[in-house]
């Protein structure tokens, strides 16, 4: 299959050069060729001009205006992270996720071992960030960090095709980890990479256009004093796109009903609640 084929990483390396370039006729293409395909609604944008994006990175990763994604504070649910499209949701059965409702992988090797216990019986929600989406990533639930890891080395497509296609995708990608102890049920945040991703930047990185090797080290080491979040703040983004995956511990007080396959969901709206 091509998508086995293909030199992600070399190809990744590649793009992310040319989507960091300050040249502005270079940027310039790369933004309005954007526009052309995905047609992303701007008025959303903190910073609705195009002129003041240094380089398309800057771009694909802006801010939005806080009144366009209000957060729902109620204490009884859990706001989806993201922009994006749930695209597979369960439980956590023997230690196994589900991918494109047929693929089962291991939850120890999502995670890594040292998370496998604690969410072993617990609930996942997979979210699909698509290129019209916006791209950064926020805290669900208040809570403390308690785990920071980065894992995976492949760089696979995420789209639905490759999930379908490419077994145990998941687990294959570099991706992020984040464990947080929350009042209501305490979860993890995996933040998949994927082709032309090039990075995926916690909030707690202190160097601008920091190298891939560098965001590794500020994963592996964590947040530090920082590891007090709040529902809505942001956690980390990424340099182009992806998939989130939310796995709640304590999957039998929510009300699992409102999730569904193919649901476009927004970040700071209500992704699921507790059982009334």
């Amino acid at each position: 299959m091509m998508s086995k084929i293909l030199p992600h990483l070399f190809i990744t390396k590649i793009i992310g050069i040319l989507a960091n370039s300050k040249i502005s006729l270079l940027k310039n293409l790369f933004i309005n060729l954007f526009l052309i395909f995905y047609k992303p609604n701007l008025d959303e944008a903190l910073d609705s001009d195009l002129d003041s994006y240094k380089t398309y990175n800057e771009f694909f990763v802006r801010k939005l205006k806080k009144e366009v994604r209000p957060i729902n504070n109620r204490k009884d649910c859990f706001i989806s992270p993201v922009d994006g499209e749930i695209v597979d949701h369960g439980f956590i059965k023997e230690g196994q996720l589900i991918q494109a409702k047929k693929h089962k992988y291991p939850l120890k090797e999502l995670v890594g071992g040292e998370l496998e216990n604690r969410y072993e019986e617990g609930y996942f929600i997979t979210i699909y960030l698509a290129p019209t989406d916006y791209h950064r990533i926020h805290c669900p639930y208040d809570g403390n960090i308690t785990h920071s890891s980065h894992l995976g080395e492949s760089l696979y497509s995420v789209n639905k095709k490759a999930q379908d296609l490419i077994p145990k995708l998941y687990i294959k990608n570099e991706r992020s980890v984040l464990s947080v102890d929350s009042e209501l049920s305490d979860y993890a945040l995996v933040s998949v990479g994927a082709s032309v991703v090039g990075s995926i930047v916690p909030f707690w990185s202190k160097t601008h256009g920091s190298s891939r090797l560098e965001l590794i080290n500020n994963w592996n080491e964590g947040p530090g004093s920082l590891s007090e979040v709040i529902k809505g703040q942001e956690l980390a983004h990424f340099r182009m796109g992806s998939t989130i995956i939310l796995i709640l511990k304590k999957a039998n007080l929510f009300n699992l009903d409102s999730l569904n396959e193919k649901k476009l969901v927004k970040f700071g709206s209500e992704l699921i609640s507790l059982k009334t």
